[in-house]
């Protein structure tokens, strides 16, 4: 089988997705394993909100261009060097910001560590897409990381929380960006050294072991000639057009017109994170009776009646329950679409593909909490999460568009090999 020939030194593939999906997870440190640090940085460094601003926008910027030229590079030197020096990258960051270094040298470091951040998170779900391409393996693989991406965005919080509150000073949650420095040592051996065998399939098992194919001709030019690649692209974007914004504008809504304690927000969307991680988990069994496709369609219809139930007046326990139930879908919706980009990349040009999606998704991350606000300086907050909603359901149809090409299509010719 073609998975067996994917690890480099007859390492298995569910060793590959167990380091891919650490890598994902160490990545997160760079935002969630600072926040609570974020006071203590601005106090030692006598910062006004907005250039406390900065330390995040300055990391999230480059992450948009670094997923697409980290996925066309992986194309043509493999994506081993490339996740591998990434992480490394992150680590040694990490520990420049344990000195006691100036604001606009720990600004400089975090344009870097943002580079290396955007790179990770595509090729991981690419590498894992080499290993397990199709159907319920696929989802398996899938659901590994985004579950090992939930755990560390719950306990990397927490552990920079404990070392600010031990008093080991404002940079401490930066030593936990170290732990990329040996997770690039292990990948560099465990990754394999290409991306892929090559797109003749009639011994594309033989030559996986070989892994000496170019990347097919065409570039990016044949990427954007992939089918559904709008689609795709489109529905890349919608899933952090809901979740930035609810990130950002729920806490507002349950505690300024809802009433909600600051700490019952927490729990709620606490809670709603660790649904996450189980249906993500639970995406495999689903991946047995829908393509992926069809999933994010279900999983926007959810998104969509979610933040609805969030802007319900004064329903206090159903704004609570749609929060829950937002975390649900998410977890689906996660997993379903990094199946459909390695399903539907061109065969050779994985890495670029999977690239461009990260660097949209990125965009989304970046863009969608501003444009939302925005949104609310003539609507209220409630009117906006109704026009949220709204243009969810309204991208369905091309959910259903999409999955239409995956039925044209039929399984990815690597599950013929």
């Amino acid at each position: 089988m073609a998975e067996q020939t994917e690890g480099s030194g007859g390492v298995s593939p569910g060793m590959v997705i167990a380091v891919a999906s650490l890598g994902a997870a160490v990545v997160t440190a760079g935002m969630q394993g600072i926040a609570p640090a974020l006071p203590a940085i601005q106090d030692r460094f006598d910062l006004s909100s907005a250039e406390v601003a900065l330390i995040t926008s300055v990391y999230l910027l480059p992450s948009v261009l670094s997923a697409l030229a980290g996925g066309i590079l992986a194309d043509r030197v493999g994506s081993r060097p490339v996740i591998a020096g990434s992480l490394l990258l992150f680590g040694l960051g990490g520990g420049l910001l344990l000195l006691d270094v100036s604001f606009w040298t720990l600004l400089a470091i975090r344009f870097v560590q943002g580079a290396a951040f955007g790179a990770v998170l595509s090729l991981t779900v690419g590498i894992i897409g080499d290993v397990a391409p199709t159907g319920a393996a696929a989802a398996r693989g899938q659901s590994r990381r985004i579950i090992a991406m939930a755990i560390a965005e719950a306990v990397l919080p927490i552990a920079a929380g404990l070392l600010i509150a031990w008093g080991l000073g404002w940079s401490s949650p930066f030593a936990l960006q170290l732990l990329a420095v040996p997770l690039a040592v292990l990948a560099w051996r465990v990754l394999p050294p290409l991306r892929r065998p090559a797109p003749e399939s009639g011994t594309a098992g033989s030559a996986g072991s070989a892994g000496a194919a170019p990347p097919s001709s065409g570039g990016m030019r044949a990427v954007l000639r992939a089918p559904a690649v709008v689609g795709v692209q489109v529905l890349a974007a919608m899933r952090f057009v809901f979740k930035f914004p609810v990130i950002t504008y729920y806490p507002l809504l349950a505690t300024g017109q809802l009433g909600l304690s600051p700490a019952t927000v927490g729990v709620v969307m606490g809670v709603s994170a660790a649904i996450a991680a189980l249906t993500a988990a639970l995406t495999e069994k689903l991946a047995g009776r829908w393509t992926s496709a069809q999933l994010i369609g279900g999983s926007l219809v959810v998104a969509a009646l979610s933040v609805s139930g969030m802007a319900a007046g004064e329903w206090v326990a159903l704004a609570i329950i749609a929060m829950l139930v937002f975390g649900a879908q998410d977890g689906v919706y996660g997993v379903a679409h990094n199946v459909l980009v390695t399903e539907l990349a061109p065969p050779g040009l994985r890495s670029t593909y999977v690239g461009l999606t990260g660097m949209v998704r990125n965009v989304g991350k970046f863009a969608a909490p501003a444009l939302f606000g925005a949104a609310t300086l003539v609507l209220t907050l409630t009117q906006t999460f109704l026009v949220l909603g709204a243009a969810g359901l309204a991208s369905v149809a091309v959910a259903r568009r999409v999955a239409a090409v995956q039925s044209r299509l039929g399984p990815p010719p690597h599950d013929h090999q």
